[in-house]
């Protein structure tokens, strides 16, 4: 396709293809209209007007350009940027230049109409070394199309910042310290001092430093302890005369100078460490303490000291038993902190054996390298420390009837003490918790025997805690278990199961069955006795008042009943009726009991209400 078409019916002319002003200026068109037989032409001609198509363009994408820091004979030229405008006829004299991004409008500026870039303030390196930032050229006069260029300036370094020595961590001694052993050979490096210049190192020798030192220490033959290398700044010993009990820390005051004659200063503290030349030494060459045989292990016995003339690492002492404790019955505890030993016990110690009343120590303090010895003397003192001890710990009696008379023997019991004298004299008692009803005692010969009357349906089996308790401080005990079972006896007749409440219905026909419950239409007993002395029962209605007379009872022989009404009640002659009931259960011999059954009669919406009054007295206090 062309870059012009036609419509055929109508003879439209159209542009088929994008136009370039730059590409061609002119075109002639020959345009034919036929209607098939004849056909005639003619010659059109199309003019293309120019427009604003093409950004301007720099003669470099990016410029480069150095600048000296510090001066002051503002501004200072830097360099020149020009661009041209692509587009044919274009006025190359309407382009304006403009700056954007780091510095632009403050630290530089651009003549818009030459493109002549100035620094209008003060640089320095050391705040920043490079800049970089756009340079616009805007065609139309600044109203048109933009193109762009890089330009990055570098500032050059002047010697105009001194060395210094920056402090790596502020401490209690200064910024600079080291460490060197007492009594080091000469030549040993100590620290290092590292000074800083914020001058350019790649800048001639602004930044190259010689180190030296200008206040050193002299001994008492006049002659320097320390030197340091001119280049690393590395402080080395010079004579093998240090001596940390003479003096344990130095200040040594160090120069740094660069090429260009700007220096710097700084003050080394030289801290001279302990090297291990004493032993611990105890405070005491002997000690004596005396404990109780019923000490807890992990209790404390004695705590012992020493000295030492070191520090730090040379003087932590630490202390051990090395003699007199075969069985090791104590252990030693160290505090490094104060350099105490705490003698604690081990295993706990018994002062019925003979071999266990006193014990002589040997205490051992050592450091690194060194250690000296001290002796203790334990003197172990009785206490109450053996409860007494029954043998056997179980008794079981032979069983006895609920209506066994009082004073009757259930068992003895035995115990016996280790301990001797008031600590081995005991007493018998019986646990209250384990006799409530104080049913039983105790003589001091051990026989236990019945105090009061038992009863098995509130006890079954005893289980008796028997007591043996010394005369120690605090005293210790011992127990014993008595085991006491109780056999029944018909002591208890029949009851009611449950608390019956049954309700009939006034105005309804007999007969009627009475439902004893929610859950149940019959009566049942029960016997707290055994089933020996329990059921089957004999349950019979006592027809011995009027109230009975009305109701029926049907035994069924198995321990339960049915009650029938045998008439119709009116609530508001007789709200209840009572009927005592007769059970009887099969123990020899036979016990019975009489229980009364309450039945409630139920009221029903059978009469009008009348009208009532009421007398009301008000009194008013105002």
């Amino acid at each position: 396709m062309g870059t012009f078409d036609v419509e055929p019916e109508v003879g439209t002319i159209f542009v088929a293809q994008p136009l370039d002003y730059e590409m061609e200026q002119r075109y002639e068109l020959r345009l034919v209209a036929s209607d098939g037989k004849w056909e005639n032409e003619t010659l059109v001609v199309v003019q293309v007007v120019n427009r604003n198509d093409e950004a301007p363009v720099f003669s470099q994408t990016e410029y480069h350009s150095s600048v000296m820091e510090e001066l002051t004979q503002l501004p200072v030229f830097i360099l020149e940027v020009s661009a041209t405008d692509p587009d044919q006829e274009a006025d190359q004299t309407a382009l304006r230049y403009s700056l954007h991004g780091q510095g632009a409008g403050g630290e530089f500026t651009i003549d818009e109409h030459t493109g002549r870039i100035y620094a209008q303030r003060r640089l320095d390196r050391e705040e920043r070394p490079a800049w970089r930032f756009l340079v616009l050229a805007t065609d139309e006069g600044g109203m048109g199309l933009t193109g762009f260029a890089d330009v990055l300036l570098e500032v050059r370094d002047i010697n105009d910042n001194s060395p210094f020595f920056p402090c790596p961590a502020l401490e209690v001694d200064g910024c600079f310290i080291g460490q060197v052993p007492e009594n080091s050979p000469a030549d040993t490096s100590i620290m290092e001092m590292h000074a800083m210049d914020l001058d350019d190192p790649k800048e001639g020798r602004n930044a190259m430093l010689t180190y030296s030192i200008i206040k050193n220490i002299r001994n008492e033959i006049n002659l320097n302890l320390f030197s340091i290398n001119a280049t690393t700044g590395t402080i080395y010993t010079v004579l093998r005369s240090l001596d940390r009990e003479t003096e344990d820390k130095y200040l040594v005051v160090v120069e740094a100078r660069d090429g260009g004659g700007l220096s710097g200063t700084g003050t080394a503290t030289i801290m001279v460490s302990d090297v291990n030349d004493h032993p611990p030494i105890f405070t005491q060459t002997a000690y004596t303490t005396q404990m109780n045989e019923d000490m807890e292990v992990n209790s404390e016995v004695l705590v012992v000291s020493a000295t030492d003339g070191d520090e730090g690492e040379n003087a932590v002492v630490t202390f051990s038993i090395v003699g007199g404790d075969e069985e090791r019955k104590f252990f030693v505890e160290t505090d490094k902190v104060n350099r105490r030993g705490v003698i604690k016990l081990k295993k706990k110690v018994d002062f019925e054996k003979l071999h266990e009343r006193t014990f002589n120590l040997t205490l051992k303090a050592e450091d690194a390298d060194f250690f000296s010895l001290a002796y203790c003397l334990v003197q172990v003192e009785d206490s109450n420390d053996h409860a007494p001890v029954f043998f056997p710990q179980f008794y079981e009696s032979a069983t006895m009837s609920e209506d066994v008379s009082v004073g009757t023997i259930v068992t003895q019991v035995t115990a016996s003490d280790q301990d001797s004298g008031q600590n081995g004299r005991f007493s018998y008692s019986i646990s209250k918790e384990s006799d409530p009803y104080s049913q039983f005692l105790v003589d001091q010969s051990g026989w236990v025997v019945v105090a009061h009357s038992l009863d098995r349906e509130k006890i079954s089996q005893h289980r008796l805690m028997v007591l043996a308790t010394d005369a120690g401080i605090p005293p210790l005990t011992g127990t014993a278990i008595v085991m006491v079972t109780v056999l029944d006896i018909n002591d208890n007749g029949p009851e009611f199961e449950a608390p019956y409440k049954p309700v009939v219905w006034e105005n309804t026909a007999a007969p009627q069955a009475v439902q004893m419950n929610e859950s149940s239409m019959f009566l049942h007993a029960i016997d707290r006795d055994t089933s020996a002395n329990g059921g089957p029962f004999s349950i019979r209605l006592l027809l011995l008042t009027s109230d009975a007379t009305n109701f029926n009872l049907t035994d069924f022989r198995n321990g339960s009943a049915a009650i029938t009404a045998l008439r119709s009640f009116d609530r508001e002659r007789q709200k209840e009726y009572r009927l005592p009931i007769l059970m009887i259960d099969s123990g020899s011999p036979p016990v019975s009991s009489t229980n009364t059954l309450t039945v409630i009669i139920g009221d029903r919406n059978d009469h009008p209400h009348l009208p009532g009054h009421t007398h009301i007295v008000v009194y008013s206090y105002e």
